[in-house]
């Protein structure tokens, strides 16, 4: 609680407080965008790909007499995106990217660079966490953008292996998946698992003690799990009370 309300305050006044490191502050929040999108980006396109041939082998293997194809194209689409894309999303940002950004900054408190800053009367939530924090939610939309766009062109590839079915009505049915795509529902989503994915990493990463470099693994697998449950609680919850 007390991690989390000075990260709240930090966010509200420390740009108004310390108006001369605003600049460094934005440099730091884009440095941590495109880390985010250097050590995630090409693992989601892969994910994707990976989830939309396996959508094709559900949808075209298992429930091929259901219905015809725009409608199957639809309802793959949609469940994918909305329910398991998310969790799915979630999981790979939080291996690729929390979890060596946890041992990050568990590596520099440990070795008494927080104090260092502390004695210069900055606060380390000013620069290590703040930034961190925004970066998650502001890339986790784009990169989940890239998952959608990469989960289509694997659909369409298995479906076209299997029944050859022409790229215009295959664009037809992803079409209305994206008229029926519920994006209230998919905001909230992307808020509370864009808070999770790096605020749980950065709670654990501050509880290291200094000098404490063996609890390091420790604190990375427990920022793992918390990050994990907590994004897949959060998208849930959505669903449940949504619907």
């Amino acid at each position: 609680m007390a991690f989390g309300g000075r990260l709240f305050l930090m966010g509200l006044f420390g740009s108004e407080r310390q108006k001369g490191r605003r600049r460094i502050m934005n440099r730091l929040l884009l440095r941590e965008v495109w880390l985010l999108f250097a050590t995630t980006g090409w693992i989601m396109i892969l994910t994707g790909l990976m989830a939309g041939f396996l959508w094709d082998a559900i949808w075209f293997g298992v429930l091929d007499n259901i219905a015809g194809a725009e409608s199957l194209i639809s309802l793959a689409f949609s469940i994918q995106l909305q329910e398991v894309a998310p969790i799915l999303a979630s999981t790979v940002v939080t291996m690729g990217h929390g979890v060596p950004m946890t041992v990050d900054l568990a590596l520099r408190k440990s070795q008494g660079e927080f104090m260092t800053l502390k004695s210069m009367g900055i606060p380390p939530e000013h620069f290590w966490a703040w930034p961190r924090l925004l970066a998650g939610l502001i890339g986790f939309p784009v990169l989940f953008a890239v998952m959608a766009v990469s989960t289509l062109a694997g659909l369409y590839i298995g479906i076209w292996d299997s029944i050859e079915l022409p790229l215009g009505d295959y664009l037809a049915g992803a079409k209305t998946a994206l008229v029926d795509f519920n994006f209230i529902k998919m905001g909230a989503k992307f808020i509370l698992v864009g808070f999770c994915l790096n605020f749980f990493c950065l709670f654990h990463s501050w509880r290291i003690k200094e000098g404490n470099l063996r609890a390091i693994p420790r604190c990375a697998r427990w920022a793992m799990a918390e990050t994990f449950i907590f994004c897949t609680l959060g998208v849930v919850l959505v669903t449940v009370l949504y619907d």
